[in-house]
């Protein structure tokens, strides 16, 4: 995916679109709203047409980055928006997290907003991101410092992250990662980690026998996550 810096007068739609009746109304509100206080989190998708760039996804929050560059706050701000120039774009493409922040950069802001007392809904809602994601960045408190540090350095991503929180001894998670190596980007691996497999056959041919443990439920208790959780995310 690359990410392309566009001049917001030179991103366009269909004339014979309207997205909003009203720019007063809730759906509206909330986006614009969510622009200002997060910034955009997911490029819009466009494609080249006549030396302009009609946006195919992302009307919506075009619409919203027009009001808000009316204000001398965001003008020079949204002077460029990060767009995905691609003819062969899936319209209305509903990725599950933002485009535009790192795994740690989301997970942060997952773990504080829910900390500051938000519903795990609303913080989905906020950050456009599903429910899993959610999950797995509250997952991260489990995890063993060097791999919380792996996770931080963007050498592994959040799905590898949260698969080894679901072994609840954290020296044997740290075992594990050394011993699966230049397998840790294999998804069956993960995804078989992360449900609780007791025993892992490698690529190569060796076979891992994982500790014993009882696969943890896919919803977390929202409710016991202490502010120390965001501090580590942030100090490792």
């Amino acid at each position: 995916m690359t990410v392309s810096m566009i001049e917001l007068k030179h991103l366009i739609t269909s004339d014979r679109m309207t997205v909003f009746p009203k720019k007063t109304t809730r759906g509206f509100v909330s986006i614009k709203n969510s622009i200002e206080k997060d910034g955009l989190l997911n490029p819009l998708i466009v494609i080249k047409q006549k030396g302009k760039y009609l946006v195919i996804d992302g009307k919506k929050r075009l619409i919203a980055l027009r009001e808000l560059a009316k204000s001398r706050l965001f003008r020079r701000a949204l002077y460029k928006v990060p767009c995905i120039v691609d003819n062969t774009a899936p319209v209305n493409s509903e990725p599950d997290r933002p485009a535009l922040l790192s795994g740690p950069e989301l997970s942060h802001k997952i773990i504080t907003t829910i900390e500051s007392g938000i519903s795990p809904v609303t913080v989905a809602q906020r950050y456009e991101c599903s429910m899993s994601v959610i999950e797995d960045s509250l997952a991260l408190r489990r995890l063993h410092p060097e791999i919380l540090m792996c996770f931080n350095n963007n050498t592994l991503s959040l799905e590898q992250a949260a698969a080894f929180a679901t072994i609840d001894n954290i020296s044997a998670q740290w075992s594990l990662l050394l011993q699966i190596g230049p397998f840790m980007s294999n998804t069956d691996i993960i995804a078989a980690i992360k449900a609780g497999a007791a025993v892992l056959d490698l690529p190569s041919g060796e076979v891992i026998i994982l500790p014993s443990r009882t696969p943890k439920p896919r919803t977390p208790n929202f409710d016991s996550i202490q502010a120390s959780h965001s501090q580590e995310l942030l100090a490792a």
